[in-house]
């Protein structure tokens, strides 16, 4: 596989057409869909070598930039029956692998007319190279794609590896050969030797451009590993780095891929709304994709067909007694032909009832989340009433009763009684009291956010009436703090802090929390931590109660903003609210 060399020892040929083609042929193998190049002078000599090294180079050239057209396979397949008439086995070998990797990349992989070039290249094998490419070829065709399992015995990995072993480190087999057996060991279940294989496939990889392919494959297979093992941040960084490596000219099935992985690490970070446009996309680019390859199946095995039919009429000609051997095999070619057809109808209509139960999936999780909201409306309706509730008690108490308890006391001071009775001072005093009381009442009940200073002096009047009992410190910092925010907001943040320093004096044990409170732009963050006895947040989610963290979490989710709560057993509990403005 290296090219560059192969250009520099062809000058030396004394053909010079001879040698125009095989510099042309290293340069397709090198530089593999990278770019555009023209055949300004097509072969004319009458070398029968040179007439086959030129199919083979047109037949690769258009298989990279026209992948799903049946012209490359009908020019290598040329090129293979010419090789065999001239008893040439490297070009016959080169014939075969140029058609492998067709097989490799566009046709169904359980395609059983592969294993007959398979075998044959088999029986050509003369040395390492050829062993490592029949191997890798037979990797290939057992792992089919992403979405089958594979059965190879042990035996086959501890000889291929044996094989590796003959070859320098900075061989460009190896890059390949740790990529697919990295697949081998995916399918396998071995997720984490998986992984170690395919880093090493990109670990020795350098700038061949004829490489960029296994790049891009062992990226998708790592975010398919991340996807089994949700880490779908992981995931969706490989499908990042596997879009820079996406094939130039076979942009649909590498775009299909990427959106597909994508909609995976997006709706189990919970971003549905992107993962259902990625599904969608790689919907569409599957239809497309499934009819390319379709046509292109069918166009190829036409080409079969009449080749097929050719050899049969020179058989004829030749052996007039075989007339009705002949037409028998024209008859299993028709008949295979039609199986296959039936075969990739059964696919597509069963690709389309999976695609039907991914969209019912994605219509049950639209309709999740608008039960969802409708249950954030009602608790915020449920909020708004008791605050509502609140100002009419308070009213009630300081303009009715507070006004009618004044009077009285008007009264009794102005009364001309003997003020020095010690029963006349008690019920003097009693009545101070009672009237303090119903103004306290009253400004309790409209306190906090309702009150005209804020949340900020709301939530420090809170913690000192706290504080003041001794029994739990609690601390307010403010960093950026600027305007009163929208008052429903204030009421919303505030009654969230009353509940989460509820839920310290009921059930963490602590003796000192702190609330903080840092404004960026655009966006409120909020901390509020304890150094109490923690919980097992597992337990929480598992049981579904959770001390009212769930509706707390609703209300912050219905404000678009994010809840994540971090609590270690005997270390205290940390709550991070992030609410943008």
């Amino acid at each position: 596989m290296d090219y560059k060399s192969a250009m520099e020892h062809a000058k030396d040929m004394g053909n010079r057409a001879l040698q125009r083609e095989c510099q042309q042929l290293a340069d397709v193998l090198y530089n593999p869909g990278q770019r555009r190049q023209t055949f300004t002078q097509p072969y004319t000599d009458s070398n029968e070598i040179g007439h086959t090294i030129s199919l083979i180079k047109t037949g690769l050239y258009l298989h990279h930039t026209h992948p799903y057209r049946a012209g490359p396979f009908e020019l290598l397949n040329r090129a293979y029956q010419q090789a065999k008439e001239l008893r040439m086995e490297e070009l016959e070998k080169l014939a075969l692998l140029s058609i492998l990797r067709v097989y490799n990349n566009e046709f169904s992989q359980s395609n059983d007319d592969k294993i007959a070039y398979l075998e044959r290249f088999e029986q050509l094998i003369d040395s390492p190279e050829d062993a490592f490419h029949f191997r890798i070829n037979l990797l290939h065709y057992n792992l089919k794609n992403v979405f089958y399992k594979v059965e190879l015995n042990a035996d086959f990995a501890r000889e291929f590896e044996v094989l590796m072993e003959g070859f320098p480190s900075t061989h460009a087999f190896w890059p390949m050969y740790h990529s697919l057996v990295g697949v081998l060991h995916e399918v396998l279940g071995n997720d984490d030797l998986a992984i170690e294989f395919h880093q090493k496939a990109l670990d020795t990889i350098w700038d061949e451009p004829f490489l960029r392919y296994v790049r891009f494959r062992s990226y998708i297979h790592l975010s398919e590993i991340m996807k089994g093992m949700e880490r779908y941040e992981d995931g969706l960084r490989y499908v990042a780095m596997a879009k820079k490596y996406r094939d130039p000219v076979d942009s649909v099935r590498s775009s299909y891929y990427i959106n597909h992985y994508a909609s995976f690490h997006h709706m189990g970070l919970g971003d549905y709304a992107t993962a259902f446009d990625k599904q969608l996309a790689a919907i569409d680019l599957q239809k497309q994709l499934e009819y390319n390859k379709n046509a292109l199946e069918i166009s190829n095995l036409n080409v079969k067909f009449q080749t097929a039919e050719k050899e049969k009429q020179i058989l004829r000609e030749q052996q007039r007694a075989a007339q009705n051997r002949d037409l028998f095999v024209g008859a299993v070619l028709l008949l295979l032909l039609g199986g296959f057809i039936a075969v990739l109808i059964y696919k597509n209509s069963a690709k389309k009832r999976e695609l039907a139960e991914q969209q019912e999936q994605i219509q049950k999780q639209k309709v999740e989340t608008l039960l969802k909201e409708q249950e954030l409306v009602s608790i915020d309706a449920m909020i708004a009433g008791q605050e509502k509730e609140r100002r009419k008690v308070a009213n009630e108490l300081h303009d009715d009763l507070g006004s009618l308890m004044a009077t009285i006391k008007l009264h009794f001071d102005n009364m001309k009684i003997n003020k020095t009775d010690p029963a006349l001072k008690n019920a003097q005093k009693l009545l101070d009291e009672a009237y303090q009381k119903i103004r306290s009442m009253a400004h309790a009940k409209n306190s906090g956010v309702m009150a005209n200073q804020g949340l900020l002096p709301a939530v420090q009047k809170m913690a000192q009436t706290i504080s003041g009992t001794n029994a739990l410190a609690v601390t307010v910092e403010e960093y950026g703090l600027g305007e009163r925010m929208e008052n429903t907001l204030e009421l919303t943040i505030f009654r969230v802090i009353q509940e989460l320093i509820a839920n310290i004096i009921k059930h963490a044990g602590a003796t000192q929390a702190s609330i903080q409170f840092t404004q960026h732009e655009d966006n409120l963050n909020i901390i509020v931590e304890d150094n109490g006895k923690g919980f097992d947040m597992a337990r929480v989610e598992k049981t579904r109660s959770g001390m009212g963290l769930t509706t707390i979490e609703k209300r912050i989710e219905h404000l678009e903003g994010n809840f994540t709560v971090d609590s270690v057993l005997d270390k205290g509990t940390s709550i991070l609210i992030d609410i943008p403005l």
